[in-house]
């Protein structure tokens, strides 16, 4: 009797945690179940209908829309440097200045050269190249003196004709009248002699006031010294650099395009670039030229474009993210950043359905203003999806709308290239 009430005893212990056990698990799975039944909370959205601007990016470097080196075109000492690295210059400011004492000296002894065959000419300047010699002092003289000649001549062939004079005289007449002849031809020779050398001494000192003018160093376009290559003192030779000068506004936007965008690239359309230097800034300019043949490497064309850069941000050989604005497309589907899901390169909103919420896979397109992203497939216009407690839903979930539907106001601009 006494081993029966003790496996009677011990049978009643070890079903107690079976019986427990079993009511535990019960309760733990209505709890389980009534939590999975009740809608989740979320807030919607529509989606909505924007104005879209469509763009092809590119990257590219910026280039000096204009770069010279000026060089020196005169043998000299530098006197003086009136601008160094990295000043603004404007087209035509003095840059340098090469010692010119010799050079004021030659000037000054090629205008004696000239003043003296133009005295001889009988003339205080240069005349036009249309002057007739016959009204220089020499040839007026000797066109008197022939005359006079001539007249004389004439005179006493009448007298040999009546025979008052000898033939003697009559030769002599004709002597004089001769040589007059020859000293008129002759001065007529002389003068345009002296005006042909008179613009030969006019050339000599068009070049002597040429070098005197090079020895002021100026800048031909305006723009920045980027790099100064010699300093005062210095003996440079003609075609020694002095100084090199790039035009920096605006700037010269460089890059490949796939050959598929060729029919969305046109001429003067709009670019806007950013630079790493200052990333929450764009910088816009017009597309000026787009190569008529593609690379066969890389299947790609060449454009350039035109940067402004009237704050001088910006520097020559400046990497850019670039993007040329092409169309605007007024029928785009977007959503809030919120509403998207991305893993693994597939992106997935929920559409939220008579209170139960549907997975949906979508493809994005724009960013549009600093919030909205554009959807290319996978929605319509006026569905609603959940912009919160989207790590909780799955498809299928029911749910509650906890707060207004939250349209949103119109960006202002256009996408941002992304």
């Amino acid at each position: 009797m006494i081993h029966k009430a003790i496996a009677g005893i011990g049978l009643f212990w070890l079903l107690i945690p079976v019986v427990a056990g079993c009511g535990g698990d019960t309760s733990a799975a209505k709890a389980a179940k009534t939590a999975q039944s009740a809608p989740l909370p979320v807030t919607v959205t529509p989606v909505r209908t924007q104005q879209v601007q469509r763009t092809v990016e590119l990257v590219g470097t910026l280039e000096a829309s204009n770069q010279v080196t000026v060089a020196a075109e005169i043998d000299g000492q530098v006197a003086a440097i009136a601008a160094d690295l990295g000043d603004r210059v404007n087209a035509g400011q003095t840059l340098a200045r090469i010692k010119d004492a010799e050079f004021r000296y030659a000037v000054e002894q090629a205008e004696g050269n000239l003043s003296l065959v133009l005295a001889r000419l009988g003339l205080k300047t240069m005349p036009s190249p249309q002057f007739d010699v016959n009204q220089t002092s020499g040839v007026v003289k000797a066109k008197a003196e022939l005359d006079e000649a001539q007249v004389n001549f004439q005179r006493m062939k009448t007298l040999l004709d009546q025979k008052v004079i000898s033939a003697q005289e009559f030769d002599a007449a004709d002597t004089r009248f001769k040589t007059a002849q020859a000293a008129h031809q002759s001065a007529h020779e002389q003068a345009r002699a002296l005006l042909a050398d008179a613009a030969v001494k006019e050339a000599q000192l068009a070049i002597a006031r040429k070098k005197l003018k090079d020895t002021t160093i100026s800048a031909p376009l305006a723009g920045s010294i980027s790099k100064r290559f010699v300093s005062a003192g210095e003996y440079v030779k003609v075609a020694a650099p002095l100084f090199t000068i790039v035009q920096d506004n605006p700037l010269k936007l460089t890059g490949m395009i796939p050959e598929r965008f060729a029919p969305q690239i046109q001429a003067a359309q709009t670019v806007e670039a950013r630079v790493d230097s200052f990333p929450d800034k764009g910088f816009k300019g017009k597309l000026t030229r787009i190569s008529p043949a593609s690379d066969v490497a890389s299947r790609s064309f060449m454009i350039e474009a035109m940067i402004d850069n009237t704050e001088r941000r910006l520097k020559p050989g400046f990497f850019a993210h670039a993007a040329v604005l092409t169309e605007v497309d007024p029928n785009a589907l977007t959503v809030p950043q919120q509403a998207l899901l991305t893993f693994a390169g597939v992106s997935k909103v929920y559409v939220i359905e008579n209170a139960v919420a549907r997975e949906r896979v979508v493809q994005t397109g724009a960013r549009v203003g600093t919030n909205e992203v554009e959807i290319t497939a996978g929605l319509k216009p006026g569905e609603l999806v959940a912009t919160s407690g989207l790590t909780r839903l799955t498809d299928g979930a029911a749910v509650a709308v906890s707060g207004p539907v939250m349209p949103r106001d119109k960006p202002e601009g256009a996408n941002e290239p992304r």
